[in-house]
């Protein structure tokens, strides 16, 4: 059955309907549908296909789950079936994660989001107008998207350390003054990495782990900092032959992307935001706020999130794409849905957001 789940996200999703019975917070969950599942079931196998690269599914109402399932191939030279628990390359879906450990930082006293980044990172180009943690969340530093400069192609496969991945576009000349505009990059994330080590004491992916993937039981989520053998390939379009996506360094995407998890992680991190979990309800919220240029332009976009509106619903969303993989995640608070898709192919048609958006219509439209 499409919406069984495994013990520990079960037992999470027991606890949310135990909580309901004593307090009536998540009254409004329905109960799992089983036309709305075939109905999820039967859109996405019109567009994943048996013997391809496919996709994890997983969505939630209150965390309670409504569907769950795999289609596609983890490995499509060893006809290996993907599996719901499968954990999968996320790319950019990183940033919300961490966005969030900037934020226990915060309220640990041991950095401000009006904080220089100067103070954190000595020898880095100040600006004439500073250039703070918070321009960096917001994608408002004017800092140069590294992915984006010229010779990134060409070292893109070969390890660097934090310094040396600073080093590649600290220098390059901004593209505006510091908070004049929204300019989505992902070498803000990348800083905010640095800063993370530099305060913590600890490399990010240690400071990840322990900090924020242990308390929240997230075992199957973990930052790649090298070659590791993996149960799913990524995959990609050549010509026209899906090919496994050439290797390159997870050097480079740190904290801006290196995120590999799980769907069934996922719905546990969305609970975790949901009631409060690491930190404080005003940090979250926060977080889901979209950043407003000198107080009265609206960004559409949070800390770690972008922040639309879907079918007329306020909605909470970030994408991933990363070579081989593509992912979305997408959130409606009001409605306590959930929705993820995590793909193992970076040229998918449809990709994994407009798949979370077909879902996303059949669930709102109960």
């Amino acid at each position: 059955m499409t919406t069984l789940l495994p013990p520990r996200l079960a037992r999470a999703a027991l606890v949310v309907l135990l909580a309901g019975a004593a307090c009536g917070r998540w009254a409004a969950a329905a109960e799992p549908s089983p036309e709305l599942a075939r109905s999820i079931d039967a859109m996405l196998s019109r567009h994943l296909k048996p013997g391809a690269p496919g996709a994890t599914v997983i969505v939630t109402d209150h965390g309670v789950p409504l569907f769950r399932k795999a289609y596609g191939l983890a490995n499509v030279a060893g006809n290996v079936a993907l599996d719901p628990a499968m954990s999968l390359r996320v790319g950019s879906v990183t940033k919300q994660f961490t966005a969030a450990a900037i934020m226990l930082l915060a309220e640990q006293g041991k950095l401000a989001l009006s904080d220089r980044i100067d103070q954190y990172l000595p020898g880095y180009p100040k600006t004439d107008t500073p250039v703070t943690i918070e321009h960096l969340l917001t994608h408002t530093s004017g800092i140069r998207n590294y992915t984006a400069l010229p010779r990134f192609g060409e070292v893109m496969t070969t390890d660097v350390s934090v310094d040396e991945g600073i080093a590649f576009f600290k220098d390059a000349a901004p593209e505006f003054k510091p908070g004049d505009r929204f300019a989505y990059s992902n070498s803000n994330y990348f800083l905010l990495g640095a800063i993370i080590e530099r305060v913590s004491g600890m490399p990010y992916a240690d400071f990840m782990a322990q900090s924020i993937f242990a308390p929240l039981q997230l075992t199957h989520t973990a930052i790649e900092t090298g070659a590791a053998a993996a149960p799913v390939v990524g995959y990609t379009q050549e010509r026209r032959n899906v090919v496994a996506s050439p290797d390159y360094s997870m050097r480079w995407p740190y904290a801006a992307g290196a995120l590999r998890t799980s769907v069934d992680d996922l719905a546990l991190w969305d609970q975790a935001i949901a009631q409060g979990k690491l930190l404080k309800p005003e940090s979250w919220n926060r977080m889901a706020t979209s950043y407003q240029l000198h107080g009265k332009r609206p960004t559409g976009y949070g800390y770690g999130f972008f922040i639309r509106t879907m079918r007329g619903k306020a909605a909470i969303e970030h994408g991933g794409d990363i070579g081989g993989f593509s992912a979305d995640t997408l959130r409606f608070p009001q409605e306590g849905i959930y929705i993820a898709v995590l793909g193992n192919s970076d040229s998918a048609s449809p990709a994994p957001d407009a798949l979370a958006e077909k879902i996303a219509a059949l669930v709102l439209q109960r």
